[in-house]
C-alpha cells in the first residue's frame, strides 16, 4: 500500500488550518462582546429594579403625605361651663370621627384642599346639636382644624345645652 505525498496538499492544509484558527479566535471575540453586553444589560437591569423601588417608596410616601389618613378630635370645653365627663367626651368623638362620624367626609381628601373643605365643615358644625350624650344634649362648633403627615387634628368646642 502507497502512502501519498503530503507535500501537494501542504498549502491546502495551511489555508484550512488558518481558516479554522481564524473562525475560532472569531467565535472566542464574539462570545466575548456578546458576554460584555450581557454583563451590561444584567447591572443595568439591577440599577433600573433599584431605582423603581425607590420611586415607588416616595411615590406612596408623597401619597401618605398629601391625603387625610386619620382624624383626631380634641373637646376644649370654655371655663364657664361645667367640664364634660369622660363618658359624653367619648361619645362626642365616636360621633364626630367615629365610624360614621360628621368628619369622616374629610379622609382620603387630598390635604391642599382643606381650605374650602373647612370652611364648608365649619358651616355645617357650627352649633350642631348631638342629643342624648349622657342625658344632656350638646352643641358643637369647630374651633381649629390642622393638618399634619396626613393627620387631621379638629380642636372642638363642645356646650351643653338645654333639652
Amino acid at each position: 500500500m502507497r502512502v501519498p505525498d503530503f507535500s501537494r496538499y501542504r498549502k491546502g492544509m495551511q489555508a484550512a488550518a488558518f481558516l479554522l484558527c481564524g473562525m475560532i479566535l472569531g467565535a472566542a471575540v464574539h462570545q466575548g462582546m456578546v458576554l460584555d453586553q450581557t454583563h451590561r444589560i444584567v447591572a443595568d437591569n439591577y440599577e433600573l429594579k433599584e431605582q423603581l423601588h425607590l420611586t415607588e417608596q416616595q411615590l406612596q410616601a408623597t401619597r401618605k403625605e398629601t391625603s387625610i389618613r386619620s382624624i383626631v378630635v380634641y373637646i376644649e370645653e370654655r371655663p364657664d361651663d361645667p367640664p364634660l365627663d369622660r363618658a359624653a367626651e367619648a361619645e362626642l368623638k365616636k360621633r364626630l370621627s367615629g365610624k360614621n362620624g360628621d368628619l369622616n367626609v374629610f379622609l382620603g381628601r387630598k390635604i391642599y384642599d382643606i381650605g374650602s373643605e373647612a370652611q364648608m365643615a365649619r358651616a355645617l358644625l357650627e352649633g350642631k346639636r348631638y342629643t342624648d350624650i349622657g342625658g344632656k344634649n350638646y352643641a358643637v362648633s369647630i374651633r381649629t382644624m390642622l393638618v399634619a403627615d396626613g393627620v387631621l387634628t379638629v380642636w372642638i368646642e363642645a356646650r351643653p345645652t338645654l333639652k
